[in-house]
């Protein structure tokens, strides 16, 4: 059967709104860095409210990664796939993006990532090889190139140069949807430079699940949205999933469905270790 982790299941089409709800908050914080420097005080009680991300969010660790997991679905083949991608993940609150309190507990070990093979005359470095761990490490780097600026085109870019045919639009992905929301609501235009310096810098991943034959993937990625403007600083947790197949001697965006969402945590927190999220070594 295929290996899935196990999940809360959240209602139908809940991960979307909350993932885009905890991206605005994200994007409030980067407004009030850029208020801030022309003399606009804004009160961070007033932005979030009496809803702080809780020290103490319980939910279990759901057990996840290499060689973890529960199983849903049967075998190998597109029904298996499509199953494995659109499992809903663990629902989590909008709040839980923002940086606070640091878990004592862990989802698991850390997870050590392989280095590319082939970094030269490529957008996304690649080459990674045929394990689970190298399927994470392919949508470290998808994800790390594609939000670069949080452009929209960037993401397109990337995503397009490591997508099978058949693969979820560009447009479509969750990941393209979150950075066209992020520049509206901070008022950057839609593409191209902007005044503040973006970044997202990996920390976490898991492995929602993958088919019997081990060809098809769903691995998950979380790390740290970082916008720089002259010293002003503001970060939020933005995760990706992406539905990964091995062709040849690589790993790339599998045709058929999108994954679902990524729930939005800051990398560390409880909400991270309930999610399964664990720490990445490269």
């Amino acid at each position: 059967m295929a290996r899935s982790m196990n999940t809360d299941r959240a209602p139908a089409g809940g991960g979307r709104d909350g993932r885009r709800r905890a991206l605005l908050i994200i994007t409030g914080a980067v407004v009030l860095v850029l208020a801030l420097l022309v003399g606009v005080v804004v009160s961070l009680t007033s932005m979030f409210g009496e809803d702080e991300p809780s020290s103490t969010y319980q939910s279990p660790p759901a057990p996840t990664g290499p060689g973890a997991g529960g199983s849903t679905g049967g075998g190998s083949g597109p029904e298996a796939e499509a199953a494995l991608a659109r499992a809903p993940m663990l629902d989590v609150p909008d709040q839980a993006a923002l940086p606070h309190t640091l878990s004592m507990r862990s989802a698991g070990p850390p997870i050590t990532l392989p280095a590319p093979q082939q970094v030269s005359g490529v957008l996304v470095p690649t080459g990674f090889p045929d394990t689970e761990q190298g399927a994470i490490a392919q949508v470290v780097e998808l994800t790390r190139v594609g939000f670069t600026g949080a452009d929209p085109q960037v993401w397109a870019q990337a995503y397009d140069s490591m997508a099978e045919p058949g693969a979820a639009p560009t447009a479509q992905t969750p990941a393209s949807q979150d950075l066209v929301a992020f520049r509206r609501a901070a008022n950057m235009p839609r593409t191209g430079a902007t005044r503040a310096r973006i970044t997202w810098d990996p920390t976490s991943a898991l492995v929602k699940g993958s088919t019997d034959d081990g060809s098809y993937v769903v691995a998950c990625v979380l790390g740290e949205l970082v916008t720089d403007y002259k010293g002003r600083v503001a970060t939020g947790g933005l995760g990706n999933c992406l539905p990964m197949r091995r062709v040849g001697d690589q790993w790339l965006v599998a045709s058929g469905p999108r994954a679902w969402v990524a729930p939005a945590t800051w990398p560390g927190s409880d909400e991270a270790v309930a999610v399964g999220y664990r720490d990445i070594l490269r």
